[in-house]
């Protein structure tokens, strides 16, 4: 019986050294045989190399050439509105009326002072010339001529006081009426008819000039040196003929100029501040609308293109994947300039020569294994039109 146990033992061990060598070997086969990663899918591009004008963009914004708040001058009850917020109104436009009666009693008291002071100035003026003639006679002592004419001038003195302020009472009567004072877009406002205006506070409207309109943008000194001696492709100074951009993507369709430039650059950014003029006859253009100011500074002769969305950001490092003749990529760092469309414009880092990963970069990593479908320039561009909607 002992014997049979031994040999049953025995077998079990010869098992077991052989269940061991078995996964030994499975294992070692498992480390050399490691299967490869699958390429990844990808659409590429080659690198544009063309005659490119330099496109210099500045965020602005638009303002009116002219702006005015339109404050009450007199005070009393609004008894007349004659707008709608919005709507151009031209200039001599009778805005308001504010209730005149006050004003026209003013008018009517003024004048009929006026009228009693000038009779006295008559009187005396008689007076002073009577009592000239009596004391050149030695009629009448000098005191008594000095006073005749000391009266006759104190009532000269009355009635300019009255002619004053029979002119202050016209002026009010007039203010009674609110007229544009030019040309213009007027703001909407929440006054009514039956509101009460005070002079000097209430402002009743605000109007403004938006033909032509000021867009104002910032431009870095070097910047505005390069553009103030640059010439577009038509040969037009670059500050000549500047374009915009709308916030909807659209090109306005006419050309602006540089009319203002602020003395001096900022402290705190180095930049220059510029009003440039567009005209503005449909009023599409509305004060405190964004608009991004293009200039064109010239040509850059074989530049290199490459579309944005092939750019990784890597620490504040821009990277592309280049794909190589074994179909693996490679990450380069490039220098970027100018936007041109969508496109950046290449500073270095690329020769022109590359094939670039477009779509797919997510996905990638250095030495990736990847099948590359070829993309151009028009498909880019379709591609992005409809993921934009």
């Amino acid at each position: 019986m002992f014997d049979f146990i031994g040999s049953c033992k025995a077998k079990k061990t010869v098992a077991a050294a052989l269940a061991l060598g078995l996964m030994m070997g499975i294992a070692g086969c498992g480390k050399n045989e490691q299967p490869q990663a699958a390429a990844v899918a990808v659409k590429s591009m080659q690198v544009i190399k063309r005659d490119t004008p330099l496109v210099y963009d500045y965020t602005g914004f638009v303002e009116a050439q002219q702006e005015m708040n339109l404050v009450s001058q007199v005070s009393g009850q609004i008894t007349g509105k004659y707008f709608n917020g919005g709507e151009t109104v031209q200039a001599g436009q009778v805005l308001y009326s504010i209730d005149p009666r006050t004003y026209q009693a003013n008018m009517l008291n003024a004048q009929a002072n006026l009228a009693n002071a000038k009779a006295t100035l008559a009187n005396a003026a008689m007076d002073a010339e009577r009592y000239t003639r009596l004391y050149e006679q030695s009629a009448v002592s000098k005191q008594t001529m000095d006073n005749a004419i000391m009266q006759r001038d104190q009532a000269q003195a009355s009635v300019n006081a009255m002619e004053a302020l029979l002119r202050n009472a016209e002026i009010d009567m007039q203010e009674t009426s609110v007229v544009a004072p030019f040309t213009g877009r007027i703001d909407t406002t929440a006054l009514e008819v039956g509101n009460y205006a005070t002079a000097g506070q209430t402002v009743l409207a605000t109007i403004s000039n938006t033909d032509p309109v000021f867009v104002k943008f910032s431009v870095a000194e070097p910047e505005y040196l390069k553009l103030s001696s640059a010439h577009d492709n038509n040969g037009q100074a670059s500050l000549e003929n500047l374009s915009i951009v709308l916030s909807d993507g659209s090109t306005y369709e006419l050309k602006g100029k540089v009319a203002e430039v602020n003395r001096g650059i900022s402290d705190n950014t180095g930049t220059l501040t510029i009003r440039a003029l567009f005209d503005n006859p449909q009023r599409k253009l509305l004060p405190g609308m964004f608009a991004h100011v293009q200039a064109i500074g010239g040509v850059r002769e074989n530049a290199l293109l490459i579309p944005q969305r092939a750019v990784v950001e890597l620490m504040y490092k821009k990277f592309v994947y280049v794909i190589g003749d074994d179909n693996k990529v490679n990450m380069k760092e490039i220098t970027v300039g100018p936007i041109v469309g969508r496109m950046y414009m290449v500073e270095s880092g690329l020769d022109g020569s590359e094939n670039i990963v477009v779509e797919g970069t997510g996905k990638l990593r250095q030495g990736s294994q990847v099948t590359a479908e070829p993309m151009t320039e028009a498909e880019l561009n379709t591609a992005e039109d409809q993921n934009k909607q």
